[in-house]
């Protein structure tokens, strides 16, 4: 094999590494985005509850 269809292999496997590393990155992060929504709308009644709310009902 000729040293530039060597060096010429290794750029086009670089490349698709690359590539395949670019994808499995934007997968984890998709994945990780929805965990961290359905997390975010588990905890949204804990810090959206205001005890003051109820007691300004109670004086109407």
């Amino acid at each position: 094999m000729a040293s530039i269809q060597r060096s010429e292999i290794e750029q086009y496997a670089g490349e698709l590494r690359a590539q395949e590393i670019q994808r499995v990155e934007h997968t984890i992060a998709a994945a990780l985005g929805a965990g961290l929504v359905a997390f975010s709308e588990l905890l949204r009644p804990l810090f959206s509850w205001n005890p003051q709310r109820a007691k300004s009902t109670d004086k109407v």
